[in-house]
């Protein structure tokens, strides 16, 4: 093995010397080089190869050509190019060979094989291993479609490339990618065909092909693509059966789309004359169309989906479609469609109202006429019933009514969340009252939730007898939450004259209900004690602790209140 790979580098010596002579190198740089192609040659070499041994040594390769082209031009040297860049390339063309006749599964390397000899110029050996390859790998479709691409792209064949393409096509009926691209063969073969009979033929042709393919593959997209491919060779012949084809399928929602945006764009289709009617629009001819499809389509599909997709796309025309007016107005349009249809999702409520407050136009009334009468569509909506809550702001008697009628159909977290909004929004001490009595009908998950910020209202409204009564009730009907205990202990700390008495209480409540879980609610008492309390009651909150706790957290209450007396 080591003769062998002598040999091979003592092959490379020339294009070293030939890197040295033109400055392109200077010698420890060759020496690394040298270095370097030893080492990889040993690792392809050996018994035991891996296939990352001849990824790592092209990629070398690859990456020191690019490393030549870059000091040639920096020093504009164009000398020896088939001492040092071809003597490169030829090598490295053995180097793939190797690798393909070891790894003849892997198809990748095919490719990259291929994309190596377009770079290189190599045609001669790309098109050997084409045929190697379709010979090996003629069960996968990519195959044949790089065969084509390479035919056209490269050798402009695209004669050639078609028969790639139809061969695919015989042992993959079901590629959508083989039925594109031989589609847009024929296409090209047509627009560059000199004589009328010939063009004939090739649109005969295409015709067959993109028919076939709807027929093995029934995909509307499928069908979509084969259109938007025809539209950009714009032939009369092909444009009015695919026209055809697609109008037939209006059964589905999708289609109604894509004629719709394809309006937007400029092609129109003939076959929507006789159905839509746009007289009663004031925009441009393709906005007209695109509005009056969408609407039609959203009466045969009411479809959220489908009225969330309208107005995006609405919002996203450029200036050569409409003024930003035009825009307001056609989007708002689409919205109280949308509304009075009862297809609007949450998100386009949101929007929506957004939208309305930004123009100031509607008033109040009519507003809440739209809420209400999207309530009665969409009875479980937190967004509508927030923004009834929200409009009725000034009036803190009819937003609690709003909670009330609410509270009928919400659950969960989207009634914590109004009810926070609520205990947010109201100043007034009577309905505050009113709000604590509907609060007590509430089922446990949002009263147990609320507890602590009700509490807190209750203090700032009403003050502290107020707030002693409603923790005294709230004790009472458990469970109860650390954070209710410590905001009561918090409004008693905040007195100007503190109650030893009532501070007391509340930390032996708070320990109580929470002291076998928690070591913090201990330690907060023992330092209320230290700091504001009796010090010689602390001993016997510590022995308290270790007997309540939990046996696997003693330790931790130990070690922190340790760590506390050490600061």
């Amino acid at each position: 093995m080591a003769e062998l790979v002598n040999q091979r580098i003592e092959a490379t010596i020339n294009e070293l010397e030939q890197m040295r002579r033109t400055e392109l190198y200077d010698d420890e740089e060759l020496r690394e080089i040298a270095r370097k192609r030893k080492e990889f040659e040993y690792r392809i070499q050996r018994r035991l190869k891996e296939k990352d041994d001849y990824v790592q040594y092209i990629a070398y390769e690859l990456a020191l050509l690019e490393d030549i082209t870059y000091r040639r031009k920096q020093i504009k040297m164009h000398e020896k190019l088939k001492d040092i860049e071809y003597a490169i390339a030829k090598r490295l063309n053995k180097v793939f060979k190797q690798f393909i006749m070891r790894y003849q599964d892997d198809v990748e390397i095919y490719f990259e094989y291929i994309k190596f000899c377009k770079a290189v110029k190599f045609d001669f050996a790309a098109a050997a291993i084409i045929g190697q390859m379709l010979q090996i790998h003629g069960d996968k479709p990519k195959t044949w479609l790089l065969a084509s691409l390479y035919e056209t792209k490269v050798k402009n064949s695209i004669e050639t490339s078609r028969s790639f393409l139809l061969k695919g096509i015989h042992r993959h009926p079901e590629s959508e990618e083989l039925y594109r691209n031989l589609f847009e063969v024929e296409l090209k073969l047509a627009f560059s065909a000199e004589t009328d009979d010939e063009k004939d033929k090739c649109i005969k042709r295409a015709e067959v092909v993109w028919r076939n393919g709807v027929k093995n593959i029934p995909d509307l997209k499928f069908l979509f693509q084969i259109c938007d491919i025809a539209l950009t060779y714009d032939n009369e012949t092909v444009m009015k059966s695919l026209k055809e084809e697609i109008w037939s399928k209006r059964d589905n929602k999708d289609v109604w789309s894509y004629i719709a945006m394809k309006e937007l764009q400029g092609f129109h289709w003939e076959q929507i004359d006789d159905t839509i009617d746009t007289n009663h629009l004031n925009f441009s001819k393709e906005l007209n169309n695109f509005v009056v499809l969408y609407e039609k389509a959203l009466e045969q599909f009411p479809d959220e989906k489908l009225c969330t997709e309208y107005i995006h796309k609405l919002l996203g025309l450029n200036d050569s479609i409409c003024t930003d007016l035009q825009k307001i107005a056609v989007v708002k349009r689409a919205w109280e469609h949308g509304h009075a249809n009862g297809l609007l999702t949450n998100d386009m409520y949101s929007f929506g109202f957004t939208f309305l407050r930004l123009e100031d136009e509607i008033k109040t009334e009519e507003f809440m006429q739209i809420l209400d009468t999207a309530l009665v569509k969409n009875p479980k909506s937190r967004v509508l019933w927030e923004e009834k809550l929200l409009l009725s702001k000034d009036n803190e008697n009819e937003m609690l009514s709003i909670l009330q009628d609410a509270d009928k159909t919400l659950r969960g977290e989207d009634l914590i969340y109004l009810w926070n909004f609520m205990l947010d929004n109201i100043e007034s001490n009577v309905v505050f009252r009113s709000c604590y009595k509907k609060f007590q009908a509430c089922e446990n998950a949002i009263a147990l939730s609320l507890k602590p910020k009700l509490l807190q209202k209750m203090y700032e409204h009403n003050g502290l007898k107020t707030a002693r009564e409603v923790y005294e009730n709230f004790v009472r009907t458990p469970p109860t939450q650390k954070e209710l205990h410590k905001v009561m202990i918090n409004i008693e700390l905040a007195q100007e004259k503190l109650s030893l008495k009532h501070a007391r209480k509340y930390y032996e409540c708070l320990v109580h209900h929470h002291g076998s879980d928690h070591v913090d609610v201990w330690l907060e008492y023992i330092s209320f004690e230290t700091n504001m309390g009796n010090v010689s009651a602390i001993a016997s909150i510590h022995r308290r602790a270790i007997a309540q706790l939990k046996k696997d957290i003693v330790d931790d209450f130990i070690k922190a209140q340790a760590i506390t007396r050490l600061k």
